[in-house]
Order: structure tokens, then C-alpha cells, then sequence
């Protein structure tokens, strides 16, 4: 199985950080509320004693672990074996035996047709025929994706970064739903946040640039003019403000097959 460039970052963050987060100092303002809390919060309604879920995109496992508890069977997939060796080492800290791990391409994960009640992604990747293949008539299917401003003014600076420049088109979330709607998903509920994080110090910036995909390639010494020309606009009283944006749609799959939208 080839490793894309996204699985290449993730790798190279778990190496460097023991996963996917890393010691940046930050203060976070949701104005919204916080995304990760109602995200947990509508997977753990999903859950029952029966109940299977797959996780795509899982990364080093800890956000999956958060609402594994109320599944019978889970399962976190990912691209990044570095990260996955992280994930199993968060889930045997916490005894979650009925969780596992897979080195596992999305766009084909090996289930049967209908066979998973709940398939999460947490701004991961979104195969929608695939996820809809693998839920069972009535599933659900939960994905957080990044906003169409988040973190504009960075990316401005810079020129670059991850969907560069689709502020100028329609809400990420409002293409997001239409394409589970053309899937054959009925899309059910849909929220938007946008909040502030506030880094101590230019450093903390720069640790948190080398861990998320927000810029292309980001780099500290290539990179030093347009990131001290953020650092000198975006310092604020409580630090340097990073402007996020953040959705999260949830979709059924339909009881009855042939209910696709156009």
C-alpha cells in the first residue's frame, strides 16, 4: 500500500510529536462552543450495545477512544503507521479492548455491504460511496471538515495553504452536505464554529504549524518573513490570535435503497 503525501505528513508529525498533537501553548476562546465536544457528544448518541463503528482518518486514536466506550466493536483506520503505533498504545492504556487498529485505504476498507452502523471522520478524508456502501440501511455517518475561513488571514500572508482561496466560493459545509445529499445520504444536522486560539509566543505558533496541514510544506527558515509579518499583525494582548473555522454534518443513510438526490 503506496503512503500519500498526507499520510507522509501525519507520519513525520507522529515522529517528531509521539502523535498528533504537540506542546504548543495555547489559549482557546469557542465562541460557537467547542467542536470536538458536540462532535463526541452526537457519536456517543449513536452508540448502543450492539452498535459498530468505524473511524476514518484516526490518527493517534485519542479522539476515537473518547466515545469508543459506548460500542460494541470499533475500529480506527489510517494511512500513517507511525500514527497508528500511537493509537495503539493510547488504546492500551485505557484497556479498550474492543477497540482496533488497521493500516487501511478509506476509498476501499474491506467491510461488507451494511455492515456498520456509525462511520466517523474527524477532518478526515470523505469517500461517500464507500462509507455509504459499508453502513447499514439507517446508519449514520458523521464528518468534521475544515471551514472555508479558517485561518484566512494566515493563509493570505502566506499565500498558500490548505484550501487556499475558497473563501471566495459558497460554505465548505454547504458543499459538504450537498454531496452527501447526491450520495444518497439524508443529511440531518449541520453546524458551523468559529473560535480563537491565542499562542503564548511566536514560538508556540511555529511548534503548531509543524503539526497540522494548514500550510503547504511549512518550513521555519524559508518561511521567516511572511511568518514574522503574521506574528507582528495577529499579536494581541492575549497572545498570537489564529482566527479557526470549523464544521460538522451529519447524514443518514436511508432505510430503503434508491433514495439518491440530485
Amino acid at each position: 500500500m503506496a503512503m500519500d503525501m498526507d499520510a507522509e505528513f501525519y507520519s513525520r508529525v507522529a515522529d517528531r510529536f509521539g502523535g498528533y498533537f504537540s506542546d504548543a501553548r495555547s489559549t482557546d476562546v469557542f465562541v460557537d462552543g467547542r467542536p470536538e465536544d458536540l462532535f463526541d457528544e452526537w457519536v456517543i448518541a449513536l452508540g448502543g450495545a450492539r452498535a459498530r463503528l468505524l473511524d476514518v482518518g484516526c490518527a493517534d486514536g485519542r479522539s476515537l477512544l473518547r466515545t469508543s466506550l459506548v460500542y460494541e466493536a470499533v475500529k480506527g483506520i489510517d494511512l500513517s503507521s507511525s500514527m497508528l503505533e500511537s493509537a495503539v498504545r493510547n488504546r492500551d492504556a485505557v484497556s479498550a479492548s474492543n477497540v482496533t487498529f488497521e493500516l487501511c485505504d478509506a476509498a476501499e476498507t474491506g467491510f461488507p455491504d451494511d455492515h456498520l452502523d456509525v462511520v466517523t471522520s474527524r477532518r478526515g478524508p470523505l469517500f461517500l460511496d464507500e462509507f455509504k456502501r459499508v453502513l447499514r440501511p439507517g446508519g449514520t455517518l458523521v464528518y468534521m471538515g475544515i471551514g472555508e475561513q479558517d485561518a484566512r488571514e494566515l493563509k493570505e500572508e502566506f499565500e498558500r495553504g490548505q484550501n487556499f482561496g475558497s473563501w471566495n466560493d459558497g460554505p465548505l459545509a454547504g458543499e459538504v452536505a450537498r454531496d452527501m445529499s447526491k450520495s444518497g445520504f439524508l443529511v440531518t444536522k449541520k453546524r458551523e464554529f468559529r473560535f480563537e486560539e491565542f499562542y503564548h509566543s511566536a514560538g508556540d505558533l511555529d511548534t503548531f504549524l509543524h503539526a497540522v496541514p494548514i500550510l503547504d510544506d511549512y518550513d521555519s527558515m524559508a518561511d521567516k518573513s511572511a511568518f514574522d509579518r503574521y506574528v507582528a499583525a495577529a499579536a494581541e494582548a492575549a497572545g498570537v490570535r489564529l482566527s479557526r473555522h470549523w464544521f460538522i454534518v451529519q447524514a443518514q443513510k436511508p432505510m430503503t435503497a434508491g433514495t439518491s438526490h440530485s
